[in-house]
């Protein structure tokens, strides 16, 4: 049977600039590209500051879930990769409060050490998969 993905445009030049898509719907999944905290020319955002880094990614990953028709309520899981796992820890109540704040319930995560990621400075990528309604 032939795939009938759909893909969500949400950072044109950076998705041209990376040969990537941030988010592709197939079926009711919606699966999203990894997240670090950059703003919209990919530039890293909150160096050193993983609490920073947590709220830029999480904004990021509600604006890519926002142009698919979805929000947190629909994430179901989440690889998060870091270089720092002592502060992933200490700073994992910022993401909490963002899926409480968002109504939402936690989705299974797994966390994954790494020495490095794509983009310098950046402590933390998350990597999230979202079931949609319907």
């Amino acid at each position: 049977m032939a795939r009938h993905d759909q893909v969500i445009s949400v950072y044109p030049e950076l998705e041209k600039r990376f040969d990537l898509s941030y988010a592709v719907k197939a079926g009711n999944t919606l699966y999203l590209a990894g997240l670090v905290a950059a703003d919209d020319r990919f530039n890293l955002v909150g160096a050193g500051d993983m609490e920073a880094q947590i709220r830029c990614i999480y904004a990021r990953l509600q604006k890519v879930l926002g142009a698919a028709g979805a929000s947190l309520l629909n994430v179901v899981s989440e690889t998060n990769y870091t270089t720092d796992s002592p502060a992933l820890t200490k700073a994992a109540w910022v993401r909490a409060e963002i899926y409480r704040n968002a109504g939402a319930a936690m989705p299974v995560a797994t966390g994954v050490h790494v020495p490095s990621l794509t983009l310098a400075g950046a402590m933390l990528e998350v990597h999230a998969t979202a079931v949609l309604d319907g």
